[in-house]
């Protein structure tokens, strides 16, 4: 990605709002209690604005603490456990403001498959294809308005 990511998405919606960077400290502190080598254009974009809030209010990207208690919150869950697959293969990164969440793929080994990001659907467990990149998730994402 050249040029900012605060520039890219102000460019696609107007409400933007973006958190103050997160610190490198922050960042690894998330790979390391998640068991995950995060991809490289989230930890950029996390350097740059901790968090995008947009589309009315909804948590487009969360803050590298928020990213890390939700994740944790998923796994951890009992009561989810006896209604969805695991999340282990998954992670979540951000949401569209009415349950749903936005992922990436994670392999047994902790590094992420792919840049392909998944919408994990609330209702029915369903885990769908939504985006070939983290760039490309924003760009469908804001424009579609959630």
């Amino acid at each position: 990605m050249t040029g900012s990511w605060a520039g890219y998405i102000a460019a696609l919606a107007s409400d933007a709002r973006f958190g103050l960077p997160a610190s490198p400290e922050e960042v690894t502190r998330v790979e390391k209690d998640l068991g995950i080598a995060l991809p490289a254009e989230l930890k950029l974009l996390l350097g740059e604005c901790d968090g995008v809030v947009a589309d009315y209010g909804a948590n487009v990207v969360w803050s590298a603490s928020e990213l890390l208690h939700r994740n944790q919150g998923m796994r951890d869950a009992d009561s989810l456990r006896d209604l969805y697959m695991p999340f282990g293969n998954l992670l979540f990164f951000g949401d569209d403001g009415g349950g749903d969440l936005f992922a990436f793929a994670v392999q047994g080994n902790g590094s992420i498959r792919r840049s392909d990001i998944f919408r994990w659907e609330h209702e029915t467990d369903g885990r769908i294809w939504f985006a070939a990149s983290l760039k490309d998730f924003l760009g469908r994402r804001l424009s579609q308005g959630g």
